[in-house]
């Protein structure tokens, strides 16, 4: 099976820049594409035998280098789910269907690597690591603040397991919440006189 990484080819005028390395697939035919990051607006093509500072173009749009399905990193997390999988059903078949559905929860839970919130009108829930230096006991329960400080209203609660915390709560008070919607409602409505 043929070996799918990155092209390393950069356009000649451009050696020190190392941001530019191309997006698609090694042995691939046409110019190299890259850009500088998956939200850039425009990107850079080019030749492979580039030569001359002006041997690119500059073109509209992202480039984005899609991974191969099967990277190390996907078959680790896939070995990972088997594993635990076969732990629930092992539990399942040894105790019950219920412990088996919470050993699988709190899997999920365990396994997040990023922020994942949900907003509902003035509320968000959601769950976050918590930083290493900030770390918590292992199981705390608590109320979330509006502000940092110690008097500040409480805004819902919180759930720390671990590194992992889960939090439902409003983002706003009710009052500010209103004269959020009424600034917002008002910054559309200039943006959309403004595009006309």
């Amino acid at each position: 099976m043929k070996r799918r990484r990155q092209c390393p080819a950069i356009p000649a005028a451009l050696v020190g820049s190392q941001g530019w390395r191309c997006q698609r697939l090694v042995d691939h035919d046409g110019p190299h594409k890259a850009s500088y990051s998956d939200r850039s607006t425009m990107h850079y093509s080019w030749e492979g035998d580039a030569t001359s500072i002006f041997g690119y173009q500059t073109l509209p749009g992202t480039v984005r280098f899609r991974s191969p399905l099967w990277t190390p990193q996907r078959r680790y997390r896939a070995g990972e789910w088997t594993m635990s999988l076969l732990i629930a059903l092992v539990l399942g078949w040894c105790w019950s269907l219920s412990a088996a559905a919470v050993f699988l929860v709190l899997e999920l839970f365990t396994s997040i690597r990023r922020a994942h919130f949900v907003d509902v009108g003035r509320f968000t829930a959601g769950v976050y690591l918590v930083r290493r230096d900030n770390y918590p006991a292992f199981f705390a329960i608590g109320f979330a603040r509006y502000r940092p400080e110690a008097d500040a209203k409480r805004s819902g609660l919180q759930v720390v397991v671990g590194r992992l915390s889960l939090i439902v709560c409003a983002l706003l008070p009710r009052g500010e919440w209103a004269d959020y919607q009424h600034r917002k409602a008002e910054r559309e409505a200039l943006r959309k006189d403004g595009a006309r």
